[in-house]
């Protein structure tokens, strides 16, 4: 096959690939579960939800987006300028770093995320399709040729690290935690719960005060028995009962907002 139509091809690997990131940003924010969400197992939340999810506060499913915008980027200028196809080999062999951190972190959350694979898939092809490229056209590298690209490539991944990290040291809402708790509110959750973990994170240290049960039987301190006569159906699923007499409840999300008006809590200024 042609350069030509191997780039063509890899134009192609872009767009998918972006997609798909896009869908993993969506639901890395989301706060019901994911469409790929098949089993314990079998979870896009599970892993796009983790501490491995994000890279000093950036999803990185956002740099994943990024990663395929630059991809079609470089592989259309290599159809001009022969110095990008040694760009283009050189960001896809980037690109397999992060296929490699994505793959460690769903064997230690022993969980595998269906369209973090599709994603590894491609960047596995493309960096096979620039190294054909490459081999074929044997171009010479020329970083000075390259310097605008290089440039450009530092500013595009330093902003979305600046938007993420600016203000995002969250307030203490320590005194909600401990109101809820007071005021006879639990939580029925499970370790591998996805928007459980999105409401760890948002409360942070803090979370320490809500009284959260485990409800998955492999989980830690796991009260399945309890959460079955409480008929818990999903995780998270709040519940306003004070001294054990339910009073109401709710299953999924919760902001800070939502949980002190749930719960008749103040929020802290």
């Amino acid at each position: 096959m042609k350069s030509k139509n191997l780039i063509y091809t890899l134009l192609a690997i872009s767009l998918l690939g972006l997609v798909t990131s896009l869908y993993l940003v969506k639901d890395h924010y989301q706060a019901v579960g994911s469409a790929c969400d098949f089993s314990a197992t079998i979870s896009c939340s599970i892993v796009n939800s983790s501490i491995f999810s994000e890279i000093f506060n950036v999803p990185v499913a956002v740099l994943g987006a990024i990663w395929f915008v630059f991809l079609a980027g470089i592989a259309w200028q290599s159809l001009k300028k022969k110095e990008y196809l040694w760009a283009l080999l050189v960001w896809n062999v980037g690109g397999l770093f992060s296929v490699i951190y994505l793959a460690i972190a769903e064997i230690i959350l022993k969980a595998l995320c269906p369209f973090c694979t599709i994603v590894h898939a491609l960047v596995i092809t493309s960096l096979i399709l620039s190294y054909l490229i490459y081999k074929k056209d044997k171009p010479k590298m020329d970083l000075k040729k390259l310097k605008g690209l290089i440039l450009l490539v530092v500013i595009i991944n330093l902003i979305p690290l600046i938007l993420f990290n600016v203000g995002s040291v969250g307030k203490d809402h320590s005194e909600l935690a401990k109101c809820l708790t007071n005021n006879g509110v639990n939580m029925y959750g499970s370790f591998r719960c996805g928007v459980c973990a999105k409401t760890r994170a948002m409360f942070g240290d803090s979370f320490q005060y809500i009284n959260e049960i485990e409800c998955h039987p492999q989980g830690e301190n796991a009260q399945t028995e309890l959460c079955l006569s409480k008929n818990i159906g999903g995780t998270p699923t709040w519940i306003l009962e004070p001294e054990g007499v339910e009073q109401k409840r709710y299953t999924g999300f919760l902001s800070i907002e939502e949980l002190a008006e749930f719960a008749g809590c103040p929020i802290a200024s």
